[in-house]
């Protein structure tokens, strides 16, 4: 019996630490209004989400870069701080095209931010819980990830035969939250084959406690109920043994 015990107990040391890491990071469809075609919905994953600005044509390149073209690497939250985007080496700030519904952008999502290179990644501002956007490729083909500060990652593919249409005329919202109020998105990366993405919306509420107290899975409820029948069993052998 006691090795029964032991046993259970090495269960739950393994399946507790798993079930407060279980899916940090959420990665949706978020379709938003009409199928795609109107802003993101009010809310994602429960968190109030705030639209930004439409981004306005700028008038210079985008400087520091190298590029002479009319761009910006940065745009600013409707709440606080900026979205700053860069390339594939985390690092290096990346120029971005700002246009009007580009021809290979079916819905109208006023302007767009546009690039013909297949690897963004968008460095979100302090206390970000949720995030969402459009986005339009012309391959159809490519994956969306997302990464909380404490460097756990979600990735969602689509096209090909991941199940998620996407292309020319299906321009999805994306949705990236947290699971954990107390626990903030740094990054999203996007990567198809040249693309352009719109609407914007970002929460970033304050972490309301101190401590975050994971749900327990029901794997861990399991365990832990048998092995609370296990020490009912024992207990009650020991009585029948010194009866």
């Amino acid at each position: 019996m006691k090795r029964v015990i032991r046993n259970i107990a090495v269960v739950i040391a393994f399946i507790l630490p798993l079930s407060a890491l279980a899916d940090p990071i959420v990665v949706v469809i978020d379709q938003g209004e009409n199928n795609g075609t109107g802003p993101a919905d009010g809310t994602l994953g429960g968190y109030e989400m705030t639209l930004f600005d439409q981004p306005a044509a700028p008038t210079s390149g985008c400087a520091g870069t190298g590029h002479t073209e009319f761009g910006v690497t940065s745009t600013l939250s409707p709440i606080d701080g900026q979205v700053d985007f860069v390339g594939q080496d985390g690092t290096t700030p990346l120029c971005m095209s700002v246009s009007n519904n580009p021809d290979w952008w079916q819905w109208d999502h006023g302007n767009v931010f546009t690039t013909t290179v297949n690897w963004v990644e968008l460095i979100m501002p302090a206390n970000t819980r949720a995030f969402s956007l459009y986005v339009g490729a012309v391959s159809g083909r490519g994956w969306i990830e997302g990464e909380n500060a404490n460097g756990d990652t979600t990735m969602m593919r689509f096209g090909g035969d991941s199940g998620v249409d996407f292309g020319w005329n299906n321009t999805p919202g994306f949705g990236v939250y947290s699971a954990d109020s107390c626990s903030s998105i740094s990054r999203i990366v996007i990567e198809p084959w040249e693309w352009g993405t719109g609407h914007f919306a970002i929460n970033q509420d304050p972490c309301t406690s101190s401590v975050s107290v994971p749900e327990p899975s029901p794997i861990a409820l399991l365990a832990l109920g048998l092995l609370g029948i296990a020490f009912a069993r024992h207990g009650q052998m020991t009585k029948r043994h010194t009866a």
